[in-house]
């Protein structure tokens, strides 16, 4: 049977560390769940025969830490995308999408959209546009150096799904 898997490009201990902190902040004050922040590179089923940490390794060889550039704070109404960073298109970033899509013995139809969510809840309106305005981002560019990848439902809809991920392999970025 396939498995969900999901790459994620984690930040830097001090940018993690910060994110951290907001995220840890609104799932208490929000009654929502703890994840590591992160930057979903790619998300698709690995057939039984396939090894996600030699995937990782192909799509990451000779890659060194980088940066992505923050475009603006933005929110929807998807789960996972309640409040988020938004960063600008990177070419890195979107080869190693690209090297983890055309590797893969079961492509995925993912489309790369660089973001680092704040929170998993489903909140009103007025509550989001409350947010973006309380929270600031001193930094116009976030540091990355570890990639992980991740097992994870077919759907994140509530808390259950997200308590679920489990770490399969990291890479560290040199």
């Amino acid at each position: 049977m396939n498995t969900k898997i999901s790459f994620w490009l984690i930040p830097s201990e001090e940018d993690r560390a910060f994110f951290q902190e907001i995220v840890d902040t609104l799932a208490q004050e929000y009654d929502a769940p703890v994840f590591t922040p992160h930057v979903t590179i790619y998300s698709g089923e690995c057939t039984p025969e396939e090894s996600p940490s030699k995937l990782l390794e192909q799509a990451t060889l000779g890659v060194q830490s980088f940066s992505l550039k923050v475009d603006k704070l933005l929110y929807t109404d998807e789960f996972t995308k309640t409040l988020f960073v938004q960063f600008y298109p990177n070419s890195l970033l979107s080869q190693i999408s690209e090297t983890l899509s055309s590797r893969s013995n079961n492509p995925s139809e993912y489309e790369l959209n660089p973001h680092l969510s704040l929170i998993y809840k489903y909140l009103s309106e007025e509550i989001k546009q409350e947010l973006i305005t309380k929270l600031s981002l001193p930094k116009s560019d976030v540091f990355f150096n570890e990639v992980r990848a991740i097992s994870a439902g077919n759907t994140v809809k509530g808390w259950e799904d997200v308590e679920s991920w489990g770490v399969i392999c990291i890479r560290k970025l040199q």
